[in-house]
């Protein structure tokens, strides 16, 4: 009689431990996801600083010269 008991408490208690490992296995990848995010967004606003300048680097002459051009035609 008291196996009947015991089985399904033996079940709760293993079912109880094995999600309590697999949160937190999850929470570890979703920590190790949130850094990865934070790097990649660290990483593009970085960038698409270095390519603003980088773009104003090379049109800024250009625009100068053909402003220059334009007054020298008359336009």
């Amino acid at each position: 009689m008291i196996e009947l008991a015991v089985g399904p408490v033996l079940a709760v208690l293993i079912s109880l431990k094995f999600t309590q490992q697999q949160t937190e296995k999850h929470r570890k990848e979703y920590e190790a996801l949130v850094t990865k995010v934070e790097l990649l967004e660290n990483n593009t606003i970085e960038l698409e600083t270095r390519v603003l300048k980088n773009v104003m680097t090379t049109v800024l002459p250009m625009a100068k010269a053909v402003n220059k051009l334009n007054q020298t035609v008359g336009l």
